[in-house]
């Protein structure tokens, strides 16, 4: 993986290296930040579920009719569920910047691979995939996504060894 790092840093963009390095450490900040807000984020929606959850139980063990109880409760329960993914939903739509162009960084594939940042891509297949001849992948988008963001799809700009 270091190899196709190496590659990044030369072929950036016409960025320099010490630039490359300030937009990974910007980024990495950021990312930091993101994943803490997601975690954060689906604690309420956790606690929301785990709540109704014990509401039906406990109104199987304590009560010989709990269609009144649950309903009351049942309510209040979807109210606090729908608040809780709408806030989720907002937030997590701010999304990460690229550092160097500031575009979306999660976003449709751009000119550039997500996974090793080289450029051009294949137009996309009758399947709607995209092809980099780089490094072989074939870059689905959606619900069967296969590939992680590793680089900025709109310059380049190799970001993160993990990928999200």
């Amino acid at each position: 993986m270091k190899n196709g790092l190496e590659n990044n840093l030369k072929e950036a963009g016409g960025h320099s290296p010490e630039e490359l390095k300030q937009f990974r450490e910007m980024f990495a900040a950021d990312l930091e930040q993101y994943r803490a807000t997601e975690r954060r984020r689906a604690i309420p929606i956790l606690v929301v579920f785990l709540a109704g959850f014990a509401a039906v139980v406990c109104s199987f063990l304590f009560s010989q009719h709990p269609v009144k109880w649950l309903l009351g409760a049942g309510i209040f329960l979807v109210a606090a569920g729908l608040v809780s993914l709408a806030t989720a939903a907002v937030s997590f739509q701010k999304g990460l910047k690229c550092p160097a162009c500031h575009n979306q960084f999660i976003d449709d594939i751009g000119e550039c691979c997500p996974e090793c940042g080289s450029t051009p891509l294949e137009p996309a297949d009758w399947l709607g995939a995209r092809h980099c001849n780089a490094c072989g992948k074939n870059l689905r988008i959606g619900r069967n996504r296969n590939f992680k963001y590793k680089a900025c799809t709109h310059c380049g700009v190799f970001l993160d060894e993990k990928g999200l």
